[in-house]
């Protein structure tokens, strides 16, 4: 690997040197026109020599012989040159002299057919008086119609006019300068001035939106001809801004939904749902890297070089029993072909919290609250007599040790360094190009004891063996190292929300310490410092992706490919629990810290170490025969027919020992008490047959069918094969004589798809009943171990079903400055399994899943964009809403409650299932005039409905409220462009969804811990009647009649975020060409620094289950960065 990568690195470095020198001789040779008006160009003049150790007078003559050139020189000067080599087979003169000026330092300069040839100067000229010329013309499109607003400048510079209505310019330039002509919806043109005075010019349609390809299942596509639903991530956008997971840069695709809950370094993958949630199951999309899953967020953002996403079965269905909820198609960079480029991307910055809960922090006024909270909820006895108060208040003046006034939330979260570094080497030959990526992350955690660093590569190369053999690799690899506290970032969170401000945090001495502060039932302090400090949980990771691949060209057009793909993965998680105490800081008594909580269920009150290791390996081999025909330009054919092979395997290990003694030796053979081992290993196969056929007429009319049949060892045998089939057809409206002379239609689809894709994605061995070892049975007095079904399963299970139709429309207007593309579909999951309770004279067994549901997800996209210039100023603006509909249809009559969470026919999924909250109790006549709540009831307490009308409030009076999918995704974007200046801006943003708050924070004085500021200022108290909160009670109160799970603490979770904007400047040209740079860009860059939403003390942005507010906060991120190009 050292050997290889040393290689790589020494041939990167002579490119280096190549292009450097290239570069310097380029700008010489075009330093004057190259071509004056009428005369011959040199790029279109082909010719073949084969010379060896000849002298430059022998290849001028030979090149004068085989043109229409002669060349002008000194005789006495180039016939001592000799020893040339010259081996050109129908490459264009332009090539030839370049490569023969880089070798043997010349210039050439071409008048009409005579080419002057002279020694390049090696010293720096001396300075030259540059004469303006003014220059003029006009600028009409291929119809000869004059074009106005067209930007004519002068690169790395500020000189520039536009056209006038007319297309007329007129600009005064230095002489010998060249002249830039561009205008949006045609291609750039650059003309040398010259001598010239008068420079006219036709600009040519930009047909590269038309020729743009996107890729597809197995292959590429015109975007033009596609007929099924596909989005693709605009790569060049999110070039420079630091994604630190390539899960986020599916933020602003139409139609799918990024959820991204917490900041953690190495855990930051966003919760991606493309169309809704269409199973009660997995709903994780399919991605696939180079053609080979592999995990989205295990790939570096910068080796990725397109993605596209799948959504509807037009474009999905060839992946069939997996497609069901998308597909996510990622191709990583490559080389081009005779271009070696070394680009460098590196920038720095930090990061901050984006919420915290504005809690009272200071610690009498907490006290006196508190202790008011449980008067009101009927308390007799406070958790903090009024001699302790008047003992603190003064104390703090005196002694900070004993009496501190902590900010926990300053303590434990803190500005966090960021810096990535990104270098890439890429080029090739006409048989051989490559890419070689290495990248370096180094993010800190913003709260106490969590930090991650990633080091990546990725290899891609393709070789033309022959003319009709081509073989290739693409390698990506990644580590990836994890700090987190060892009682866990949801435990850790917990702790820091339950401190308060007169917890302390050391002794005097430095050892740890704990507060004399004690209120029943509250006393166990675990200190968030050692929590996030102490002891090790430290996770590696190892992923590898090698994709092997051949291609042969068969007779008649007929491609043949075989790929074989190996996804591996291997984590490595330990965990260390240290005996730590913390001294009150009166007595200087010791308590243990319970570092409880830990999901790996490691002793808490041992020095205990856990290892636990998880491994796969995934290999994939395919094999496709593809043919692709036009007959006479009218009729396109393009087939596919393929078969795979995938296995998938996994293995877990984990092994854990007690007894220590001490905190800086824990591994495992170094315990002495309780060992444990267990391992764990599974694996499943999945055999698939796949095509797909193509045809257009004229690429006006389109037709495609997909078919996919699964073979899957997840089912019984006589339920393991399905067919997956799709059909599609597009008309484009534009190519149609009728709309021929509609000059401001520029491009015009109506596509139409059905299908049907399925879901596999279930537990192995589900349809067999499961035995589970270690159930005891009693013989009279004696219990013997042995072995009992536990579940029941049925063996009739089949794939989950998902079928969708889709109707759209893609149109361009005005040179399609302004484009637009609507989709409406519809997609129905049936079949959907799910578990099923068993009769109680059955026993306790749990129940088998079953193909019982049915779900719908419908809806509509809506995605506009335009872009235009204004002389040097150009912009674009795009946006995208989407909206879905989602509905249970059918579950059999079963209702599936998740506590406050509701699953039912007509609804949607995981609803939120609450009482009704309809106002507060102003009076004892109020309460005694309303349906009986409880006999504890008071003014200010909640008011809730009585639904089903029985005079009473209980659970039956639960109704449906809101619930955690978004109605609305929506997102839009901004890019800005005035000369070498850029800013850009992404919002994305999402309606109608809601989330529940509850516990620690989000409720006061959840048994004893924090309350927020708007209790103090906007609970009921009898004087304050038109209150927007009930009276502050405490939960664990005698009554908590407040903190009924009802609709008073769902909040709109709606909000619209600025996700990143970015401000750069690129240096000109004229700057940086001298050191052998092509393109260097400075920019600025702030993620996450706006939000809007209705919810102010917590994150709206949170865990898609709506379940509590312990996950790791979301960070705004400032950075600075640096992209070069050599």
């Amino acid at each position: 690997m050292k050997k290889t990568l040393h290689a790589l690195c020494m041939i990167g470095k002579y490119y280096l040197y190549g292009i450097v020198l290239q570069l310097l001789f380029l700008n010489l040779i075009y330093a004057a026109p190259i071509k004056a008006q009428g005369s011959l160009d040199m790029k279109e003049v082909f010719l073949s020599i084969n010379l060896q150790e000849a002298s430059l007078t022998e290849v001028f003559t030979e090149i004068k012989s085989k043109t229409e050139f002669s060349f002008v020189y000194d005789k006495r000067v180039f016939e001592k040159i000799s020893g040339v080599n010259v081996k050109a087979d129908g490459q264009s003169l332009e090539k030839i002299l370049v490569d023969l000026a880089t070798i043997h330092k010349l210039n050439f300069k071409q008048v009409d057919d005579k080419i002057s040839v002279r020694l390049a100067k090696t010293k720096e000229p001396s300075p030259e008086i540059m004469v303006d010329v003014t220059v003029s013309g006009t600028v009409v499109d291929s119809k000869g119609l004059p074009i106005p607003g067209v930007t004519v400048s002068v690169p790395g510079t500020s000189i520039g006019t536009a056209t006038d209505l007319d297309g007329k310019y007129s600009v005064s330039v230095p002489e010998g300068t060249t002249l830039v002509f561009s205008f949006i919806g045609f291609e750039s043109q650059r003309k040398a001035v010259g001598d010239q005075s008068i420079i006219n010019i036709t600009l040519a349609e930009d047909m590269s939106s038309l020729d743009e390809v996107v890729v597809i299942g197995f292959g590429t596509q015109k975007r033009v001809n596609v007929t099924g639903a596909i989005s693709t991530v605009d790569m060049e956008q999110m070039e420079n801004a630091p994604v630190t997971n390539s899960s986020q840069l599916l933020q602003g695709v139409q139609g799918v939904y990024v959820n991204q809950a917490g900041g953690q370094p190495g855990r930051d993958g966003a919760t991606i749902r493309i169309r809704g949630q269409g199973t009660l199951n997995n709903n994780e999309a399919l991605v696939l890297v180079n053609g080979i899953e592999f995990p989205l967020s295990e790939v570096n953002p910068n080796d990725i070089e397109s993605i596209s996403v799948l959504k509807d079965a037009a474009s999905a269905a060839i992946y069939g029993s997996r497609a069901a909820n998308g597909v996510i198609l990622v191709t990583t960079k490559s080389g081009s072909k005779d271009t070696f480029q070394v680009k460098y991307n590196v920038y720095a910055g930090f990061q901050k919290v984006n919420y915290l809960p504005d809690v009272i922090k200071d610690p009498v006024r907490f006290m006196e609250l508190r202790n008011q909270a449980m008067i009101n909820g009927g308390r007799l006895i406070v958790d903090y007599p009024q001699t302790m108060i008047d003992e603190y208040r003064e104390g703090m003046t005196v002694d900070p040790y004993t009496y501190p006034n902590n900010d926990w939330f300053d303590i434990m979260f803190s500005a966090a360094s960021i810096q990535e570094h990104n270098l890439q080497f890429s080029g090739g030959s006409e048989n051989l190009t490559y890419s070689l990526s290495l990248g370096y992350l180094d993010q800190k955690g913003v709260m106490m004891g969590s930090g991650s660093n990633r080091y990546s590569m990725a290899f891609n190369s393709t070789a033309q063996i022959s003319k009709r053999l081509k073989i290739g690799t693409n390698v990506n690899a990644i580590y990836r190292d994890i700090d987190e506290p060892v009682a866990g970032v949801e435990n850790l969170m917990g702790s820091i929300l339950k401190a308060q401000a007169f917890h302390p945090t050391y002794l005097e001495d430095g050892r740890y310490a704990n507060t004399f502060v004690r209120s029943t039932g509250h006393n166990i302090f675990r200190h968030p410092i050692v929590l996030a400090t102490e002891g090790e949980n430290q996770t590696t990771q190892q992923r590898y992706l090698i994709n092997l691949f051949a291609e042969y060209e068969l007779p008649f057009d007929i491609k043949y490919k075989v790929n074989v793909g190996i996804n591996k993965s291997d984590d490595l998680n330990t965990i260390f629990v240290p005996d730590i105490f913390i001294y009150q800081n009166k007595t200087e008594a010791a308590t243990r810290v319970p570092f409880n909580g830990d999901a790996r269920s490691v002793s808490q009150q041992n020095r205990s170490t856990r290892k636990t290791y998880g491994g796969n390996i995934n290999t994939t081999v395919f094999n496709t025969l593809n043919w692709s025909h036009d007959f006479n330009k009218t009729h396109h054919i393009n087939s596919l027919i393929g078969i795979s092979s995938e296995s998938f395997s996994n293995n877990t290990f984990w092994g854990q020992n007690e007894g220590y003694l001490g905190n800086d030796l824990f591994e495992l053979n170094a315990g002495s008490s309780n060992p444990a081992v267990s391992s764990t290993s599974a694996s499943s196969r999945l055999n698939s047959y796949f095509g797909r056929l193509g045809y257009n007429f004229k690429e006006k009319y389109l037709f495609e069918a997909n078919f996919r049949y699964d073979g899957s060892s997840r089912f019984a045998k006589d339920k393991r094969w399905g067919l997956f089939p799709s059909f599609s057809a597009g008309w484009r409206l534009d190519r149609e004589n009728f709309l021929e002379n509609v000059s401001w239609i520029s491009d015009l689809k109506l596509r139409a798809s059905w299908g049907k894709l399925g879901n596999e994605r279930i537990g192995l061995f589900r349809y067999l009943n499961l035995i589970n070892l270690g159930q005891d049975y009693a013989f009279g007095t004696n219990i013997s171990a042995g072995a009992a079904v536990t579940s029941y399963n049925d063996p009739n299970i089949t794939w989950e079903t998902t079928t969708i139709s889709n109707v759209g429309v893609d149109a361009g207007f005005f040179e399609n400055r302004l484009g637009l593309e609507i989709d409406v579909f519809k997609k129905r999951t049936t079949d959907i399994l799910r578990a099923v309770n068993l009769p109680s004279q059955v026993g306790n067994l749990n129940g088998p899943i079953q193909n019982i549901g049915t779900v719908d997800n419908s809806g509509i996209e809506l995605g506009l964009n335009y872009r235009n210039n204004f002389n040097d100023f150009n912009y674009q603006i795009n946006g995208s809403v989407t909206r879905i509909i989602n509905e249970v249809i059918d579950l059999r009559g079963q209702t599936i409650f998740n506590g406050r969470n509701i699953i039912t026919e007509g609804h949607p999924i995981d609803s939120y299932n609450l009482i009704h909250a309809i106002g507060i109790f102003q009076d004892q006549e109020e309460i005694d005039s309303s349906p009986f709540q409880t006999a504890d009831t008071k003014p200010g307490y909640l008011k809730y409905q009585d639904t089903n009308g029985d005079g009473f409030i209980t659970e039956d009076d639960r109704v449906i409220s809101g619930g955690v999918i978004p109605e609305f995704t929506y997102q839009f974007s901004l890019n800005l462009a005035y000369r070498a200046f850029e800013l850009s801006a992404f919002f994305q943003g999402v309606a109608n969804i809601n989330t529940y708050a509850s516990l620690i924070a989000a409720q006061p004085f959840w048994f004893g811990t924090a309350v927020t500021k708007e209790w103090t200022t906007d609970a009921w108290t009898p004087e304050n009647r038109d209150a927007r909160l009930p009276i502050l009670t405490t939960y664990e109160s005698s009554v908590n009649e407040n903190f009924r799970p009802s609709d008073f603490w769902l909040r709109d979770a709606s909000y619209l975020r600025m996700k990143n904007i970015q401000i750069g400047y690129n240096i000109p040209e004229v700057f940086t060409s001298k050191y052998g740079i092509s393109n260097l860009k400075i920019y600025l860059n702030g993620q996450n620094l706006l939000t809007f939403s209705k919810m102010k003390d917590f994150d709206p942005e949170k865990n898609i289950n709506g379940v509590n507010f312990y996950e790791y906060p979301t960070v705004k991120m400032y950075t600075a960065g640096l992209n070069v190009t050599f």
